[in-house]
């Protein structure tokens, strides 16, 4: 199975959020942190949840600051 791996940044404040957020959609991603100082994180995502994936980064990201680069 081919996973994608998406980059995406947020405040370091909300890294923790973010991550329970993601992980909580059972199957659909993992979360992990490639520079907390800068809020640079990974996001492995399921290729079938792509589409579901990024509507949930939009709705993240019109939260807190949250933006897949």
């Amino acid at each position: 199975m081919d996973i994608l791996v998406l980059t995406a940044r947020t405040e370091k404040r909300h890294i923790a959020y973010v991550n329970f957020i993601i992980e909580a959609y059972d199957g659909m991603a993992v979360v992990r942190t490639a520079d907390a100082e800068s809020g640079l994180i990974e996001i492995l995502v399921a290729p079938d949840y792509k589409d579901d994936f990024m509507r949930l980064a939009e709705a993240l990201g019109k939260e807190v600051e949250f933006k897949v680069m």
